[in-house]
């Protein structure tokens, strides 16, 4: 995204459009951060601008076209085919008879609107949960990230790429559940330089009973 300062009027009316505050005022010129901008498309979609300044480029080139793909929910990851950020699975609640029993699924999300994270804060979340044998979500769009699946590791050239949010999802057998639950608490309070969130799916029988 950026601005035609060709159009700008400098109104004012997109900066608080942006849910990551991208959109600044610098010595009187309106212009959208490149570092903080995630290519949401929110300000665009929003169709403040009566000038029509605010512009979209007609490619967003490799690796930044990942920030669109894990930001605007309007877009589809190719190697998937879902959009937004999780599985059918997350959106769904299983749908697809993922979770079977003896396997608890587990979602371990980072970033948040206005706050965003960085893509080399899921490689940190890859690796230790390879490192702790998770059985990942093949159909989960982190998963083509994944350059090396021994360890987890992510391309290397994704790493400085900034999104609103990414979720990791897998499956953990149930006799390693309580384990792995305190070991990634303290993994994410220690190691992770951003919002994370962690949920646990577990398939429940016809009265509710995990």
């Amino acid at each position: 995204m950026y601005i035609d300062k060709t159009l700008c009027k400098n109104c004012l009316d997109c900066l608080p459009v942006c849910p990551m505050g991208a959109i600044q005022l610098e010595n009187k010129e309106v212009f959208i951060d490149y570092e903080s901008c995630v290519e949401c498309g929110v300000c665009l979609r929003f169709d403040i601008c009566e000038q029509t300044a605010i512009k979209q480029v007609e490619e967003i080139p490799y690796p930044r076209i990942l920030r669109a793909v894990f930001s605007d929910p309007v877009q589809t990851h190719k190697s998937t085919g879902v959009a937004g950020r999780g599985t059918e699975e997350m959106k769904t609640n299983d749908v697809t008879n993922l979770f079977k029993k003896g396997k608890i699924g587990f979602s371990i999300e980072i970033g948040r609107p206005s706050v965003g994270a960085y893509l080399k804060d899921l490689d940190k979340v890859v690796r230790k949960v390879t490192d702790m044998g998770v059985e990942f979500s093949e159909d989960n769009p982190v998963v083509p990230l994944i350059a090396d699946r021994k360890t987890g590791a992510l391309k290397s050239e994704i790493l400085g790429e900034k999104v609103i949010s990414a979720i990791a999802e897998f499956m953990v057998s149930d006799e390693k559940v309580i384990e792995f639950i305190h070991e990634m608490v303290r993994f994410l309070d220690a190691e992770i330089d951003a919002v994370a969130t962690m949920s646990v799916i577990s398939r429940a029988d016809e009265k509710g009973v995990p």
